[in-house]
């Protein structure tokens, strides 16, 4: 398990990094040791994107890259795109081997994610208005999920669905308004380690969202359709672990590749 890179794995607004627990079992049974991080947006109504982006870097990114010099596989799930798109800069493979230095990112796994361009604000890219599922309350300044069992997992068996339920949370309005920061997964240190798992029955951001986002974002993504809704680290863990080991190897062949 120690020569495999970390997964790490960032889940999305009204989530807790519990939710991708059945998630991490799977991938340890393939030899993957995982992180989970939960976005410190989430029930907290002062903290935006770049608190987000700057826990991400503090958090994680620093002490298994700067620190202990491992190799990481960044997971963005649906929002996580917003900060985990920031936090990347310099972190990559190729940046750190350039300087000299150990571990960085091998490559990009985006999860029905948000790939913003800078400026952008996660109610831009949602329309411009929130969805018919969110509750926005301004005296609080949060937002619920008015049916999270139907917008998030609706391909979930009980009674992990109903379990699901229970660890969701308001998410900061702030997060809603913030403009992104200058964007890195388009940088060439990315080139053939950009996956997009674009789920195709996904109640909460649609089908049709995901193509704009890949199209829009100017760069290529390896595209890899998944026939759930919008939590397949629940309805569908091991074939997602299988999915994630699929990509970390052709990540590390591209390395390979550059040393041939």
């Amino acid at each position: 398990m120690d020569s495999n890179p970390t997964i790490v794995l960032v889940s999305g607004a009204f989530h807790v990094a519990r939710i991708m627990d059945g998630l991490s079992i799977e991938l340890q049974k393939k030899h993957y040791h995982s992180q989970a991080f939960g976005l410190v947006t989430v029930n907290q109504p002062k903290l935006t994107i770049k608190d987000d982006a700057t826990a991400l870097i503090e958090k994680v990114l620093q002490p298994l890259i700067e620190k202990d010099g491992k190799d990481v596989v960044l997971y963005l799930h649906s929002y996580a795109g917003f900060p985990g798109s920031t936090a990347i800069k310099g972190f990559s493979k190729d940046e750190r081997r350039a300087a000299g230095k150990p571990g960085g990112i091998l490559g990009l796994i985006y999860q029905s994610a948000f790939i913003p361009q800078p400026g952008n604000t996660l109610l831009e890219m949602i329309g411009g208005s929130y969805a018919p599922w969110q509750d926005v309350n301004t005296q609080t300044g949060l937002v619920s999920v008015i049916d999270p069992k139907n917008t998030f997992y609706a391909d979930v068996r009980e009674p992990l669905a109903t379990l699901a339920v229970g660890l969701v949370l308001p998410q900061s309005l702030l997060s809603f308004n913030t403009p992104s920061d200058q964007t890195y997964y388009a940088h060439t240190a990315y080139d053939k380690r950009r996956t997009y798992l674009h789920t195709n029955q996904d109640q909460a951001l649609p089908p049709f969202a995901q193509d704009a986002y890949v199209a829009g974002s100017g760069t290529q993504w390896n595209v890899v359709p998944l026939d759930t809704s919008h939590s397949p680290f629940l309805s569908e863990a091991p074939k997602l672990a299988e999915i994630i080991k699929e990509n970390v190897k052709a990540f590390q062949a591209t390395y390979r590749d550059v040393v041939g």
